[in-house]
């Protein structure tokens, strides 16, 4: 899986998230995620609750382009098998996020892949704090399979909540 074309997607999400985009439906039809809770390879966000919202229509896209991408390129040695999402709200900010996602607490609970960036989130060149954030990490398991699991978190100015999506790829080498 080409780490720096997934990071690239997901600093396009963030910057799309940003410009204020609203929600709308997910790339499954359904609400709060394709799974019902987070994975146990995944540090539980202290304070997150479950929500019940979409992936973000610019996010969906880049998925979208994303897994047909690769999995239309015949000279990619490896296939996208599983996408899966689940999301949060939370009272803490997208950068309190990245700060609690590190890479020593991922790499602890099993996020082994040394090119991953981990959190992007902050402020900018004004000083402004972000209203978003990006964070990547991967891991290599048994028989060739690849996971990748982004942490997106965005700051809902509506619901005064910050709303943390966690999408995970998973991808085998092709034979």
């Amino acid at each position: 899986m080409q780490v720096k074309l997934l990071a690239l997607c997901f600093l396009l999400a963030v910057a799309s998230l940003a410009s204020g985009c609203g929600l709308a439906k997910n790339l499954t039809g359904q609400n709060a995620g394709t799974v019902s809770e987070l994975w146990s390879d995944v540090p539980a966000l202290d304070g997150a609750t479950k929500a019940n919202i979409d992936i973000p229509l610019p996010l969906q896209l880049i998925i979208q382009g994303f897994i047909q991408a690769a999995n239309a390129d015949k000279s990619n040695t490896t296939k996208l098998d599983k996408f899966d999402f689940i999301a949060f709200q939370t009272d803490m900010t997208p950068q309190q996020v990245g700060e609690f996602y590190t890479l020593d607490k991922m790499k602890a609970a099993g996020w082994n892949a040394e090119d991953m960036p981990g959190c992007a989130t902050g402020a900018d060149t004004s000083g402004s704090v972000s209203a978003a954030g990006f964070c990547v990490f991967g891991k290599t398991g048994d028989g060739g399979k690849s996971t990748a699991l982004m942490i997106i978190p965005f700051k809902d100015d509506n619901q005064k909540q910050t709303q943390v999506f966690f999408v995970r790829f998973e991808a085998t080498e092709k034979k």
